[in-house]
């Protein structure tokens, strides 16, 4: 279930990022912004902290 969760957040951000991109050219970068924090967010979150040891 977290896989799937994972993937579905993925894809969420990068359509957010690349509606951002697009945004961007036509002046208005706060969509890339937001959604470039909210990649660096997840990605610390899940990507940095050490994770539950099987031990």
């Amino acid at each position: 279930m977290k896989f799937l969760l994972a993937i579905l957040a993925y894809l969420l951000i990068s359509a957010v990022l690349g509606w951002g991109i697009l945004l961007t050219f036509k002046g208005n970068p706060w969509i890339l912004i937001v959604g470039f924090l909210a990649y660096a967010i997840v990605f610390a979150k899940a990507g940095c902290l050490p994770g539950k040891s099987s031990h």
